[in-house]
């Protein structure tokens, strides 16, 4: 993957001025994170901004006693919202962007970008959109752990992977991932998962999660509704 081919798949890029293309092509270093790396760390500065072309991020929040909360996360076409408050405000970043498939990234300086905003209406547009959306989606993650009970949270988590776009009759997926995407510990997790094995809805394996009944499934979350 070549550094146009991933500005293709950006909006802003494709809406910019001739002049802005050509600077953007220029300013930025093709970069491949393998899964299991990181592209920056809690605490630390970004490297700048990535221009996600292929691959997957996944931004989380760690305690103190190691447990996570999976916060978003960003995929081919795709900034990155911690990485523009890190380039446009300088503080380092409150959260950990993992990557979990390979990810190929253009990555441009920060105060080349901080230049940017102030100076193209689109890629300013384009920015404001997405930390409007990221405050939304943080909103409903908080509202989702202060006020809905984990298991009614973990049948739609369920409920997206097999009936939502792309969905499938087997999630392959550990308790421990689940956990991490939920903000909760293992073992309610498992206890749940149990519980709903139990009740019919699915088949628990190792590292992966069957659909038995779409229906029993179905009614799990519509307790949710």
């Amino acid at each position: 993957m070549h550094s146009d081919s991933i500005l293709e798949k950006f909006e802003f890029y494709r809406n910019a001025r001739p002049e802005f293309q050509q600077k953007v092509r220029g300013a930025g270093q093709l970069v491949r994170v393998k899964p299991g790396g990181y592209f920056v760390c809690e605490g630390d500065h970004a490297p700048g901004v990535g221009l996600i072309g292929q691959g997957a991020l996944r931004v989380y929040k760690s305690s103190a006693s190691g447990r996570e909360i999976t916060l978003y996360w960003v995929r081919a076409g795709e900034l990155c919202l911690l990485n523009l408050l890190g380039a446009l405000t300088g503080v380092t970043s409150p959260a950990s962007a993992r990557v979990e498939e390979e990810v190929v990234a253009l990555v441009i300086p920060p105060d080349t970008f901080r230049g940017w905003v102030g100076a193209e209406p689109s890629l300013r547009t384009h920015v404001f959109s997405i930390m409007a959306a990221g405050m939304t989606d943080v909103m409903s993650l908080v509202e989702e752990i202060a006020f809905k009970k984990l298991d009614l949270r973990l049948a739609q988590y369920l409920a997206d992977g097999f009936f939502g776009p792309g969905g499938t009759r087997e999630l392959q997926v550990t308790h421990e991932a689940i956990a991490a995407e939920l903000g909760a510990a293992r073992e309610p997790i498992s206890r749940l998962l149990k519980d709903f094995e139990n009740q019919g809805a699915i088949l628990l394996g190792r590292g992966r999660i069957t659909l038995n009944d779409a229906a029993g499934m179905r009614a799990l979350v519509a307790v949710a509704d």
